[in-house]
Order: C-alpha cells, then sequence, then structure tokens
C-alpha cells in the first residue's frame, strides 16, 4: 500500500494531470469526497447530514499559506463558515488548520486569527477544532489552545496523533487542564521520521488503543477518527466497560468514506461526526483520498470512462 500511496500521489502532482483536474473540476469525481467549491455546497450537505442522522464538521480545504494576506483571507473564509453554520442543526462543529491562520509565518499570527475564530464560534455555538499538522507544529499548537482555555475558550479543541511519539505526554498535559479540552484522536498521515512517529502500524493502532483509554479515563469528550472498525468497536467496549457516559464520545468518520459503516454506527445511536470539506483548494485533499485505496481510485476512473 505504501508503494501505491506513493505512486498515486506522484502521478497526481505531475502538471498536466493537475491542470486537467482542475479544468474537470468536481466532475472529475472529487465530488465524492468534497462537498463542493463554495460554502454554500457546503452548508447544503450539512444539512443533509443532519437528516440522515449525522452532523457535519466542516472544513474549509487549504493549508500551509506563506504570506500574512493569505492567512487573512483563510481566516475570513473560515468566519464566514463559522457564522454560516449558525442555521445547521446542533452540534455545529468546525475544523480549521493553523498553518491555514498563519502558523508557517509566526505562532502570534495563528493566535490572532485563532482568537477572532473562538469569538465568532462562541456567538454562533459552533465547537471549533484545530488540525494536529507535522511533528514541528504540534507545540505552537498545543500553546495556542493553552492560551484560548485559559482566555475562556473551552469551546475549542485540538487532535492528537496516536503514530508520534510524544502523544502520551501531550495527552497527561491537557488531561490536568480543568476543564479537560474535548480530543479527537487518530493514527495520523504526515510523513514523519522514525525519530519521532513509529514506522509500523501495528505500533500505531497499539499507541491509538493505550491513548484511548487513558484519554476515556481522563474526564473529557473523545472523538475517535477512524475507519478500522476493529478500533472502533474496540473504543465502544472500552467506554461501555468504564462506564463512561456515551455523551462523552463520537464516532468521527470522512465525507464519501465507509458509508456501511457510519449507516452502522447512527442506528447504534452513536454520535456520528463527518469531516466536510469544501473549497476551491480540492485537488490535494482528493488526491490523498485517492491515495489511500485502490477502491477509491477505481471510483473515478468509472466515472470518467462509465
Amino acid at each position: 500500500m505504501s508503494t501505491y500511496r506513493d505512486m498515486v500521489l506522484a502521478i497526481a502532482g505531475w502538471g498536466p494531470l493537475t491542470r486537467f483536474a482542475r479544468q474537470r473540476g468536481l466532475a472529475l469525481g472529487a465530488g465524492r469526497f468534497v462537498a463542493g467549491e463554495r460554502l454554500e455546497d457546503g452548508i447544503r450537505v450539512a444539512h443533509e447530514l443532519a437528516d440522515a442522522g449525522r452532523h457535519a464538521i466542516l472544513d474549509l480545504l487549504g493549508e500551509f499559506v506563506d504570506s500574512e494576506e493569505a492567512a487573512a483571507a483563510m481566516t475570513d473564509g473560515a468566519s464566514e463558515a463559522i457564522h454560516a453554520l449558525a442555521g445547521v442543526p446542533e452540534p455545529r462543529r468546525m475544523s480549521v488548520k493553523p498553518t491555514q491562520l498563519g502558523l508557517g509565518i509566526s505562532t502570534e499570527l495563528a493566535l490572532t486569527h485563532m482568537r477572532r475564530l473562538a469569538r465568532d464560534a462562541a456567538e454562533a455555538k459552533v465547537l471549533l477544532c484545530m488540525d494536529m499538522e507535522d511533528h514541528p507544529r504540534v507545540e505552537a499548537t498545543l500553546e495556542i489552545l493553552e492560551t484560548l482555555h485559559d482566555e475562556g475558550h473551552h469551546h475549542v479543541s485540538t487532535v492528537l496523533q496516536s503514530y508520534l511519539r510524544r502523544t502520551p505526554y501531550d495527552l497527561e498535559r491537557l488531561l490536568a487542564r480543568d476543564p479537560v479540552p474535548e480530543l479527537r484522536l487518530v493514527k495520523g498521515a504526515y510523513r514523519e521520521p522514525a525519530s519521532v512517529a513509529f514506522p509500523v502500524k501495528a505500533d500505531v493502532d497499539r499507541a491509538y488503543r493505550e491513548l484511548l483509554e487513558r484519554a476515556l479515563q481522563g474526564g473529557g469528550t473523545v472523538h475517535v477518527a477512524s475507519h478500522d472498525e476493529a478500533l472502533l468497536r474496540y473504543a465502544q467496549q472500552r467506554r461501555d466497560a468504564l462506564g463512561v457516559p456515551r455523551e462523552r464520545t463520537t464516532f468521527q468518520l470522512l465525507y464519501g468514506v465507509a458509508q456501511r459503516l457510519q449507516t452502522a454506527l447512527v442506528a447504534e445511536e452513536e454520535s456520528v461526526g463527518i469531516y466536510l470539506p469544501f473549497g476551491s483548494d480540492w485537488y490535494g485533499y482528493f488526491s490523498r483520498r485517492l491515495a489511500e485505496r485502490p477502491a477509491n481510485l477505481a471510483f473515478v476512473l468509472r466515472s470518467l470512462f462509465g
């Protein structure tokens, strides 16, 4: 699978293919994984998900901006999306990447933009999550979260990645806070050196289970974000065995992925959140979804050639 992923990402980065894909737009097949290019598309699909017993985690696509002007523009877009979510049934969730807001330029710039979004989210009754990105940005992201919580923005949360060796220490750091922040737990998707991340899948899975157990014991809300059904079932079993109330867990999956599993969890009356990306910068996200599974690429080829 690693060879397949590398091959697909290399091909997706080929200039002529990139231009062709952007010209064809979402008709290429990206519409399975992306709500659309406009905010209106994201809000429409968020309502559809609510009608189907799920809730959206809206995400404006884009990351690693390299200018203050671009960071301000992305912040404007995220702010608009937060206010638009006010018309969607609760729970309302929005996800942002710190590098969208200028973390690659300075921590202070990203914090300034996050403060604005935190205020907007409080007004719109939206729960705001800062995604966790590659390992050099983990510490700054945690510091921004801690600053916002110290200022009273307890509706802001973040993500921990089980493949990073430092994560057990980060978890204890956050569990020591009062109140404990909400946490989304993922395996991790960035290419990291073995010195900071577990290179073997079995170790990543083991770390996930250990972190999940500790987070459930820690008193906060845990968002179990994975398409690994065995891991999700493990989370249910441990939650119930520990006597953790159901309202302290949600199960989060990607839009357009694992539909059968989504339906099963809803039928079991679990809280199911769907990570719902939208925006004009959809090609990179779409390429990563194709690289995950050959079945995703097969879907796109069928849409192209019938």
